[in-house]
């Protein structure tokens, strides 16, 4: 039996000892101010890491790290019912996940998420006890993946596990979306939910010359019996900004779409700032990047739930160096493939015609030995760099995460994990060979 094989089949025990993933316990309640206009919810997150990058890493001083604590992560989340129909939401976070660059210098509050909601069927006077028609202006929630949890700052406990997928395509941009929501109390299906939205690609602000527009559809459906299903599908159109120069374009100056590398993890490394994506898979340029991505969910008790997503990920453009060479990912070891002599590496700012393509799966599971206090849950993930220009040879990226969970009480949640990544040359991974350890989180929300 090879090593490989050997590998895989020590993750998949693991993943199966773990048993399932991601029911959440007691709701925790806003406090209300204003006689229930305003509603206010404080977040705060510690953790504590000791991971190590493999051997082979893009960056050799990430092989050996020291373990210790990471920045606290602060959020605090208003909501502001204008009137019965038109509610406003502000999301205020010291996070360093997305604003911790600058050496790890800027201690301060941002406006992470905000947007300011009209449910139209109450406006119109035609509201419905079952069914809402909902437009969203201002930061637009995207991503492919439904039903699991997701970790953005200190407001993770919506996630049975500490990291996020390796292929969450998630970010927060400025846009519209349209919703339809409608709920039954008796038939097969007992809910369903349909959303497009376009956005550009910019949490700030991009008003350059051929900037685009991204694009999303999603349906859902909910059935009895405690099934449910969804389908999602991604459009960028940014490639009309590419300026080519004997068939390499730069991208410097380029607005690509934010969810091509997910948003920030809680695997930080030191030759990295805390705002990195490069846990995730970096195979894609984000320039005309389309997802279709398929989820499904099943939760046959009220302790045990099981996910499944399985998805692709393309695009019209591939990472290249200077010269026009394609390689596997934003990060590569160098100069015809071959790691330079004194550790430096390099990241691709170029690009050529020429489709990417990464083709991934992922399988969560989480259930509660101590209702709605004490749960075990696993996660695993493998992505396969499927581009046209990259070899098909050693180009996945696997990922098995494992995790405990304790409650004190419905605000305050423990967390620990083990984490091990392993990347392929050819992969798109963008730490080298991949990475494990142990981290763990305590949280409050009120």
């Amino acid at each position: 039996m090879s090593n490989l094989t050997i590998r895989k089949t020590h993750k998949f025990g693991l993943l199966a000892a773990a048993v399932m993933a991601a029911s959440a316990p007691t709701y925790v309640q806003s406090a209300e101010f204003l006689d229930g206009l305003a509603e206010v919810n404080f977040l705060a997150l510690q953790n504590y890491q000791a991971i190590q990058a493999k051997e082979g890493a893009f960056r050799p001083v990430d092989e050996e790290q020291s373990s210790g604590f990471g920045r606290i992560r602060v959020n605090l989340q208003f909501k502001f019912h204008i009137n019965e129909y038109i509610v406003a939401d502000v999301d205020i976070a010291e996070e360093p996940n997305d604003f911790g660059n600058n050496g790890d210098r800027d201690f301060a509050f941002h406006q992470d998420f905000a947007g300011i909601e009209f449910e139209l069927l109450g406006l119109s006077g035609a509201a419905r006890d079952n069914a809402d028609l909902t437009l969203r202006l201002g930061n637009i929630g995207a991503s492919p993946f439904q039903f699991k949890g997701f970790q953005d700052g200190a407001d993770n406990q919506g996630n049975a596990l500490i990291g996020n997928g390796i292929t969450d395509y998630a970010t927060a941009e400025n846009g519209m979306q349209l919703s339809y929501s409608e709920t039954r109390d008796s038939g097969l299906i007992r809910g369903y939910n349909v959303a497009g939205h376009v956005t550009t690609s910019s949490f700030g602000e991009a008003f350059q010359e051929d900037r685009g527009f991204n694009f999303r559809l999603q349906g859902t459906l909910e059935f009895a019996g405690g099934f449910k299903a969804g389908l999602n599908y991604f459009q960028a159109n940014q490639g009309d900004q590419l300026r080519f120069e004997n068939g390499v374009a730069s991208l410097a100056g380029v607005t690509t779409t934010n969810y091509r590398f997910g948003d920030g993890e809680n695997y930080n490394f030191s030759a990295s700032g805390s705002s990195e994506r490069d846990t995730h898979v970096g195979a894609m340029p984000g320039v005309e990047q389309s997802i279709i991505q398929l989820n499904l969910a099943y939760q046959p008790t009220a302790e045990t739930s099981l996910i499944f997503m399985l998805g692709k990920s393309t695009d019209d453009y591939t990472f290249a160096d200077a010269a026009g060479n394609a390689v596997a990912g934003i990060t590569y070891f160098g100069v015809d493939g071959i790691a330079d002599a004194n550790g430096t590496t390099f990241d691709s700012n170029s690009v050529i015609k020429g489709d990417s393509s990464v083709e991934y799966y992922t399988f969560e599971a989480q259930h509660y030995i101590i209702p709605n206090k004490f749960y075990l849950a696993a996660r695993y993930s493998e992505a396969e760099n499927t581009s046209d220009l990259i070899a098909q040879t050693d180009n996945k990226v696997e990922r098995i995460q494992v995790a405990a969970g304790y409650w004190f009480n419905d605000k305050t949640l423990l967390k620990f994990e083990y984490v091990d990544q392993e990347e392929g040359v050819n992969s798109g991974g963008q730490i080298g060979t991949g990475f494990d350890g142990f981290t763990s989180e305590i949280s409050v929300k009120f």
